[in-house]
């Protein structure tokens, strides 16, 4: 397939050049629609136009030599050298090209997962950059084509070919490598498929923690990852009389494989189920479709859009096999053995989008903008079996005097336990966004706007399984329910063993309507300030969620200052204040057993879903402010020197949940152009961020005798018997970002040198502290010295050196030298102890993490050919 794709965009450059179709330019001349990427480059060159981006020894012109800025006084870069040769004598057609081919090595720790992260680095020969560009000055036609070419997995071309101002072609194909671990260790057999499947050492269902670690460490390393395939065709063109058409398909193949969870129930708390990570396949395709129609008349401009996206899931599910026996809690012989899991993965579904815009110019130099959508997302897969187990799950307590809590699972096992065999889930969106912008004078202006979005989720599907006359699904598998008694996850109006079962038995279907409302003006002050204030109302409407009204108000002001020697001040701050209606801790009863008819309250009364006081971000009332400043200084005609300052704050009003976010950053920049042989920046970026939350853990009936089962279990109060003042806790979370770095270029003459230095460096600390030792799992002795009040620091670092020579044999042939010295470090709490052993009692992991340490030296030479 990826050879005939290859083929495809030959054929396609062939047959562009060769009817002339097309002019060249540096600058992206994708101005009025864009498919697939907007950025084109990879490791080689992340701007993708490097090689052929050299400053033109003249200038911006004859006639002025220096600098030129932006009307805040940001430096321009120094045009290009715009080398073209004329395609033949007398021909209005110019060409310039470039090939550069050659050879990189790599030393050190090359597989480190950083390194590889998003590039495919190898030994070997590679294609560093082609181009290739026809530029017909007088008619505005053009044809370019770029590419570069790491490895088979890391690549990208592109055809542009078209006449400004008339119609545009553009064709491309490109790889991109998503490298997720290279230290992983997966027992499984079968790893990318369907199927996983254990070993001839383990026995599924059946094998001690012992064997499952000596399996584990006996495994080979395998790197976890995926590549993206994207391929895209567009066409623009006038269709008639300034009816401009555009087309564009785009499709992007996903292959390889993830990591993936897969548990058997808990293993917490004693509880013996069963954890498995295990590895995934990815094989997905997206295709997306995109149609426009615009029309620029006197009065009406018009544009009108289609947006359709076709997601396919090649492999629609994922079994395994989980080495690890299951036990009750009771300790009684099990009647289950089950070792089977299985995953639907995504769900192959459809997207479509219609969207019209009008606008037209009014009276006052104003302008009238109103724009209308449609959108519908769709999926109607076919529906599996709710479970795979065979024989029965469950417990049967009847040895001890119990009652049976076993469950066949034939009546299970088959798509006839189902309600509807296809999930028919459906999701309307409805869009109207109007506009009016007016600037009566040179002074002053104003704007006002008014939005409105809806959400539809019409999808309802009810867990009834026709067979049995029960309700709700056999969850994990049948393994919960063959851990703890009567937790199988159904409810039978029927048997009094589970006509009290409190489950699941609805989606929830989740929408909102959202409406908002804009005002704002923005006055001029003489030549040097500008003021700009804008005032906004949302009021959000979501459904079935624990508020039915969301309402916050938002205000902004913007102030530019010029009036301080040459400096541009760019200043901002945002106020919002969220509030909302009645709010809800447990809007959710209709979706559960307890609505339908037969259900039997517990004799202690139902369990509170949650606590009362919690308070779900997105929802919870809430003060946020933002401030920025923006400082752009210019120093004589060759050096800016840039600074941004900003600070966000968010102050949530509850007693259980985020409870305050802020973050504050500084970005400094330094640029100098003496001249186009020379350019020097360095810039320094931090940021800070924290947040806070606070949750409570409920009793277990071990403290205060108000755990599950207990009268004291139905209430749902901070402080109350089920979640006492003793039990909360605060968990503190801080990060700091540090970025930083350094480019110099220097053209000799023959001899242009590059160098630059980038570093970052990432720091994240979680801190804790509890009322009691009554919020922690463990109570034991040492429960307070063990918990301490924090995990370790998470500590990222990489550091990143780069020189570069480019060498002119002659005025076409050349060389580059280059090379990259990358190291790392790495440590994060979470891989804590996974380099001894991969297995943990009744758990198995497959990712060691990222290496600690790593330093790579890449080195590479390219032969230039301009063409």
């Amino acid at each position: 397939m990826r050879k005939l794709q290859l083929r495809l965009l030959s054929l396609m450059l062939l047959a562009a050049m060769l009817s002339s179709v097309a002019a060249a330019q540096v600058a992206d001349g994708s101005d009025t629609m864009r498919v697939g990427d907007m950025q084109y480059g990879n490791a080689l060159d992340p701007r993708g136009w490097t090689p052929v981006m050299a400053p033109g020894q003249e200038g911006f012109s004859w006639l002025h030599n220096g600098m030129l800025r932006t009307p805040t006084g940001s430096l321009y870069p120094y045009p290009r050298d715009a080398s073209e040769t004329p395609l033949s004598a007398g021909s209005d057609w110019t060409y310039w090209g470039l090939l550069q081919l050659g050879y990189i090595h790599i030393n050190g720790d090359k597989n480190a997962e950083f390194f590889r992260q998003y590039s495919d680095w190898k030994n070997g020969f590679a294609l560093g950059y082609f181009t290739l560009n026809f530029d017909n000055r007088r008619t505005g036609q053009y044809v370019e084509f770029r590419g570069s070419r790491i490895s088979s997995d890391d690549q990208y071309y592109r055809l542009r070919a078209g006449k400004y101002g008339s119609y545009k072609l553009e064709a491309f194909y490109r790889d991109m490598p998503h490298t997720v671990s290279t230290n992983a260790y997966p027992v499984w057999n079968g790893i990318g498929s369907t199927h996983l499947t254990l070993p001839a050492a383990l026995t599924p269902g059946g094998s001690t923690p012992a064997q499952i670690a000596a399996v584990s460490a006996a495994a080979p390393r395998r790197t976890i990852g995926l590549t993206r395939t994207r391929t895209g065709l567009s066409l623009e063109g006038e269709l008639y009389r300034g009816w401009v058409g555009s087309a564009a398909i785009t499709n992007e193949e996903r292959n390889g494989t993830r990591l993936w969870g897969g548990p058997m129930f808990f293993n917490l708390g004693g509880l013996p189920g069963g954890i498995n990570e295990t590895v995934r396949p990815i094989d997905f395709s997206t295709t997306d479709i995109n149609l426009g129609l615009r029309k620029v008349g006197k009065v009406w401009r018009f544009v009108g859009t289609y947006n359709g996206s076709f997601f396919r899931s090649h492999k629609d599910y994922l079994d395994y096999q989980s080495p690890f026996q299951l036990q009750n809690v009771l300790g009684l012989p099990q009647v289950a053995n089950i070792y089977q899991g299985e995953y639907s993965l995504e769900p192959n579904n459809d997207y479509h989008n219609l969207r019209l815009d009008l606008s037209r110019e009014l009276k006052w130099n104003g302008q009238f903008n109103v724009a209308a959508a449609w959108g519908t997302m769709r999926q109607n897969d076919a529906l599996r079996a709710p479970v795979t187990c065979t024989g029965v799950v469950g417990i049967d307590m009847r040895p001890i005097g119990g009652p049976n809590y076993t469950v066949p699972c034939a009546n299970w096992n088959t798509t006839a336990a189902l309600s509807q065999r296809n999930a028919n889930a459906r999701i309307d969106t409805g869009l109207f966004d109007a506009r009016v912008n007016f600037h009566p004078s040179a002074n002053f202006g104003w704007h006002a706007g008014l939005r409105w979005y809806k959400e539809d989720n019409k999808t309802r599907y009810l867990a009834y399984n026709p067979l049995t006359g029960q309700y709700g699904y056999i969850s994990e598998n049948g393994s919960q329910g063959s851990v703890v008694p009567g937790e199988t996850g159904i409810f039978d109006p029927r048997n009094p063993l589970y006509w009290s079962s409190n489950v699941t038995v609805r989606n929830v279907p989740y929408g909102y309507t959202d409406t908002l409302f804009e005002l704002g003006g923005d006055w001029q002050f003489g030549r040097r300030n500008s003021l700009g204030v804008t005032y906004t109302f949302d009021h959000n409407e979501p459904k079935y969620r624990e508020r039915k009204r969301v309402d916050e108000h938002r205000i902004k002001i913007d102030w530019v200052m010029r009036s301080i020697g040459d400096a541009t001040i760019r200043a901002s701050y945002e106020y919002a204040q969220r509030r909302g209606g009645h709010y809800n801790y447990d809007p959710y009863t209709q979706f559960f057993s307890e609505s339908l008819p037969g259900f039997v309250d517990p004799a202690t009364g139902l369990p509170a879903h949650t606590v009362a006081d919690m308070r779900k971000y997105d929802l919870s009332d809430r003060n946020e402010s933002k401030a920025r400043v923006i400082v752009t200084y210019p120093f004589g005609d060759a050096t800016t020197v840039s600074a941004t300052f900003y600070g966000n704050r968010d102050n949530y009003s509850t007693l259980i949940g985020r409870q305050s976010t802020q973050s504050t950053g500084t970005t400094l920049q330094w640029d100098w152009q003496p001249g186009p042989r020379t350019t020097a920046s360095a810039y320094l970026g931090v940021e800070t961020s924290r947040m806070g939350i606070s949750n409570v853990g409920d009793s277990d009936g071990a403290d205060n005798g108000a755990g599950l089962g207990t009268p004291g279990q139905t209430n749902p109060n901070l402080g109350g018997p089920l979640y006492p003042y003793a039990n909360q806790w605060w968990e503190f979370d801080r990060e700091r970002n540090t970025n930083a770095g350094f480019t110099l270029t220097h053209d000799f003459g023959r001899v242009r040198a590059d160098f630059s230095y980038n570093y970052s460096g990432s720091l994240g600390h979680v801190g804790y502290n509890y009322a009691t030792l009554g919020a922690l799992a463990y109570r034991g002795p040492g429960a307070a010295a063990a918990a301490g009040d924090g995990f370790p620091d998470n500590k990222y670092r990489s550091n990143t050196l780069e020189l570069g020579f480019n060498v002119d044999f002659t005025r076409r042939f050349g060389m580059r030298l280059f090379g990259r010295h990358e190291t790392g470090s790495f440590n994060d709490w979470h891989y804590l102890g996974l380099d001894q052993t991969l297995g943990y009692d009744h758990k198995i992991y497959t990712d060691k993490g990222p290496q600690r340490n790593y330093r790579v030296t890449l080195l590479g030479v390219m032969f230039n050919v301009k063409l």
